[in-house]
């Protein structure tokens, strides 16, 4: 006779690597929160920048983002708006207004060219203004794939409740629980905004074999054991378990971020992200000569 036991899966909790402080970087015109790279976060990895610009509120008759056509290759630039509005245009031939809420992964590949400006509408009223955009880099097999772009608005991408609908986890990519994100990331790439009620508790359970981050744009929380009391705030976490737990002291608001480790060479000079700088110089000889596109502002 053979007895049959339960086996319980024991649940442990990431370690906290670091908590890193975004500094101020000026960007053309716009001052921005930038916590990699910089001398503390060189990146984590697949994810090599993260520029957060706001919160602002600006006033009618504003310029706010003002980037015009401008080329990338070998990576995915992706935007998360968290208030006001932003206008993405691109020489696949996209067209696109995403409000507050909404999301703009484009996947740069082989080389495009795009911009990313506040509508007409916003630059006349003005208004509060929130954006994130982070950096994913890709493997080098896939760095000259066809360029793609996907726009949500804020009620394509479902929400997981928590706490009694005191957390709403907004799932762009990957899957929290049980819901999907309808972002369709072609390196498995899972990306949640994290919105917390004061004296709330959100959890869930990352991948043990992928990189994940959290960034904290404002609030004070407790996350996996560690206090983290000041706003642009990159966590990041050792690969010694796979739960992650924040309790959130005051409203909060987080952006999550998980993929696998690329562990490939980086060239990187402004937009182009590749493995040598010959590739680099190749981008820049296929951007001179059109390869990429025209894209009139």
């Amino acid at each position: 006779m053979y007895r049959q036991t339960k086996r319980t899966r024991i649940m442990k909790a990431r370690s906290i690597q670091q908590v890193t402080v975004a500094t101020q970087v000026q960007m053309g015109r716009d001052f921005i929160y930038q916590p990699f790279p910089s001398h503390q976060l060189r990146d984590v990895d697949p994810f090599i920048l993260l520029h957060h610009w706001g919160p602002y509120e600006f006033p009618p008759n504003n310029d706010a983002l003002s980037l015009g056509a401008h080329p990338h290759r070998g990576f995915e630039p992706v935007t998360f708006i968290f208030s006001g509005e932003v206008w993405h245009r691109d020489t696949m031939g996209n067209d696109s207004i995403i409000k507050e809420g909404g999301v703009q992964w484009m996947t740069a590949g082989k080389g495009v060219m795009h911009s990313e400006m506040g509508t007409d509408e916003f630059h006349k009223k003005g208004g509060a203004f929130e954006i994130i955009q982070v950096w994913m880099n890709l493997p080098k097999k896939l760095k000259m794939t066809e360029p793609v772009y996907q726009g949500f608005q804020k009620n394509n991408i479902p929400i997981v409740n928590q706490d009694g609908a005191k957390v709403k986890i907004a799932v762009v990519s990957g899957k929290v629980e049980n819901t999907s994100g309808p972002i369709k990331s072609i390196t498995g790439i899972s990306a949640y905004t994290i919105y917390m009620e004061a004296n709330s508790k959100a959890s869930f359970t990352t991948d043990a074999s992928k990189s994940p981050m959290l960034y904290m744009l404002n609030g004070s929380a407790i996350v996996n054991g560690t206090k983290v009391e000041e706003g642009r705030s990159a966590i990041t976490f050792n690969n010694d378990g796979t739960e992650i737990t924040i309790e959130a002291a005051q409203p909060s608001k987080f952006l999550f971020l998980e993929g696998e480790a690329i562990k490939e060479p980086v060239a990187q000079y402004g937009p182009f992200v590749m493995n040598t700088k010959e590739e680099l110089h190749q981008a820049f000889e296929d951007f001179q000569r059109g390869k990429m596109g025209v894209l009139n502002d």
